[in-house]
């Protein structure tokens, strides 16, 4: 089973890449932001922690944590920001190793591909044996964030500036997926992306 990391900024359409992965082959599929928002549920590993460090008024009525109140919290305090990343990154990392190593033992799948946009940021080298960059321009993806998700021109550019460069996500990743056309043109690329994940025998090449 081949472990890849699927890695890009908000908005250049991963899920959308990940969807056909798994049209396309035989895998498993790790969302980390997904694994993330587990260990933060009341109960989950992180949830103590994370009230410590925020303060109960980021709960919900329920107890929960409520990610827009998180997140307006640590989003103009960066040292906050870190240290709820420092309790977070770590057992969502430790989550996904368990996942791959049960997706592992059951020997039925080819790919297990994990995605998240700080893939590189928080280690995941160590676990994936290359990275997959979903490339696309900043001012389109700023046009589908507006579109898709209703956020304004300047959450967006704030969000991006947030993220690695179109620069350091090239330099850290093997390979460039350029999800910028049609759904057919991205699929031709993941097409030759796979065939070259199972027949490769080394290099550094980047497409």
């Amino acid at each position: 089973m081949r472990i890849i990391g699927v890695t890009g900024g908000v908005g250049a359409g991963k899920s959308t890449v990940l969807n056909m992965l798994e049209e396309m082959t035989s895998c498993i599929v790790i969302r980390t932001d997904e694994v993330a928002k587990e260990t933060t549920v009341p109960g989950g590993e992180a949830y103590e922690q994370i009230v410590e460090l925020l303060g109960k008024e980021v709960l919900a009525e329920d107890k929960s944590i409520d990610r827009r109140k998180m997140a307006a919290r640590i989003f103009s305090d960066e040292k906050l920001c870190a240290r709820v990343n420092a309790v977070i990154h770590p057992l969502t990392k430790k989550e996904v190793e368990r996942r791959l190593k049960k997706a592992a033992e059951a020997g039925i799948y080819d790919y297990a591909f994990v995605e998240a946009a700080l893939l590189i940021e928080a280690g995941y080298d160590d676990i994936c044996e290359e990275f997959w960059y979903v490339y696309v321009p900043g001012e389109e993806r700023i046009k589908r964030l507006m579109a898709d998700r209703g956020y304004s021109r300047e959450k967006c550019i704030s969000i991006m500036s947030n993220q690695l460069s179109d620069e350091q996500f090239r330099k850290c990743c093997r390979h460039i997926i350029d999800n910028s056309y049609d759904g057919d043109t991205t699929k031709k690329q993941l097409e030759r992306l796979l065939l070259s994940a199972k027949n490769r025998t080394g290099g550094e090449d980047n497409e």
